[in-house]
């Protein structure tokens, strides 16, 4: 697939062909436009012209030779042909037109007419009276050449007054595009500046089509540097908790003197290398959070069922409880496997600590996907529901008596630009409210 070409070089090769669309309508359309009005100025000048001569052949009630001769000389003076059928039924018609023609007027019907005779076209306005003694009609006809002399003269200064217009309006559509498209440089300024590490994030003020844009790149960086932040930190956790635990292992296996090491060694031994594998477990879980992936999506209903069934498993005592109104196949933009911690996590602390039922709540209201999550047990304490959502909350800073899962939900919500509460339930227990918002 061939690459984009520039918005620039597109809008002009779009706008040369639709200014040369735009002059092709504009050509003919003058023309349709001159032709009207060429015809309408005919209408009314021939039609006062036959007014004219009708009130003088009623004023002086000529004979049929004067009448020739009036014919004869209004000829001579306008160039215009007569036809007069009077009510004898007798035709006097210019002599120097076309006979043949002149005579095709008496079988035309009355108003204006066209009487096309090879390359030469008469066009006339006839007029019948029923009501006279002496004429039966009056048709006043011209050469279809006798005004063509003019349109093309303002065909021509159409054409050029358009061709003006036309040049003034690419200009100014020119100017209009050159000044829409100035905000790209800034943005690709920013980007060049973002590359070579002179700021780290991309300016927010853009015109308002771009912003969600801006809005959706700030968050991937965010998102970016806040899983960098995060696999740092873990990684210096871990690197500190094997060397601590290999350096106790190590000291006990090389002291040589109490070889083997004593059942007290050993429980120890024991009770160290569980608690590594715990937390190479949670750092683990925490290293594989995703955070908010564009084009990816997952079912919350089923998701959330299926960690109920597992649940129903482990505490077969206790009752797990889902209220939605969503249907199972309602999908929602967030990586399956963080959603699925984060319900684990939720669920399974509700499982240790209620006393018979943990409630699971999903709702989408009108900022978003609503999860809470409530029991019966004893309930978290403010300073305690503080402390978990401190960001920078180690293992060994976590809530008491609710293991490392909070934390891990914790982090989860923040990389899916959520919100989390804690707070008490109806019962009296933990309730834990969690906010996804729609995707900008």
């Amino acid at each position: 697939m061939p690459a984009p070409k520039s918005i620039r070089r597109t809008a002009i090769q779009y706008g040369a062909v639709f200014s040369l669309v735009y002059f092709t309508l504009i050509f003919f359309s003058h023309a349709y436009v001159i032709k009207q009005l060429s015809d309408e100025s005919r209408k009314q000048h021939l039609s006062k012209e036959l007014e004219n001569f009708q009130a003088i052949i009623e004023a002086e009630s000529p004979t049929t030779d004067d009448l020739s001769n009036m014919i004869h000389q209004f000829e001579m003076l306008l160039g215009h042909a007569i036809v007069i059928e009077t009510a004898s039924g007798s035709v006097l018609a210019s002599p120097n037109f076309d006979q043949s023609q002149l005579q095709g007027a008496a079988e035309k019907p009355e108003g204006f007419i066209h009487i096309a005779q090879g390359a030469n076209t008469l066009f006339g306005l006839k007029r019948i009276f029923s009501a006279s003694e002496k004429l039966a009609s009056i048709s006043v006809l011209e050469t279809e050449g006798a005004l063509s002399e003019r349109p093309p003269k303002a065909h021509l200064t159409l054409l050029g007054a358009s061709a003006v217009l036309l040049a003034i309006l690419l200009a100014l559509i020119g100017t209009t595009t050159h000044l829409t498209l100035k905000p790209i440089s800034k943005i690709k300024e920013d980007l060049r500046r973002l590359q070579s590490g002179k700021q780290s994030r991309l300016n927010p003020h853009v015109p308002e089509e771009f912003r969600p844009l801006i809005r959706q790149l700030n968050d991937l960086l965010e998102l970016s540097n806040r899983r960098l932040d995060r696999h740092r930190r873990l990684n210096s956790d871990l690197s500190h908790l094997v060397k601590t635990s290999i350096s106790a292992n190590l000291a006990i296996l090389s002291d040589i003197d109490t070889l083997p090491p004593s059942r007290e060694d050993i429980v120890f031994m024991t009770s160290n290398l569980r608690e590594l594998d715990k937390s190479l477990n949670y750092r683990m879980s925490k290293a594989d959070i995703s955070g908010r992936q564009m084009g990816r999506t997952c079912m919350p209903v089923e998701i959330t069922a299926s960690v109920i069934t597992v649940m129903e498993k482990i505490f077969p005592d206790t009752v797990f409880r889902l209220h939605t109104t969503l249907p199972e196949n309602f999908s929602w933009p967030m990586e399956r496997k963080d959603l699925s911690e984060l319900l684990g996590n939720l669920l399974e602390n509700g499982g240790k600590w209620c006393q018979t039922t943990v409630d699971v709540t999903i709702v989408r209201t009108s900022s978003g996907l609503s999860i809470e999550v409530t029991d019966d047990g004893p309930g978290i304490s403010p300073e305690a529901a503080a402390t978990v959502m401190d960001r920078g909350t180690r293992l060994d800073e976590t809530v008491a008596g609710f293991g490392l899962g909070l934390s891990i939900v914790s982090e989860i919500v923040e990389d899916n630009l959520g919100h989390l509460e804690i707070g008490s339930s109806k019962n009296g227990g933990a309730r834990i409210m969690i906010l996804l918002p729609f995707p900008d």
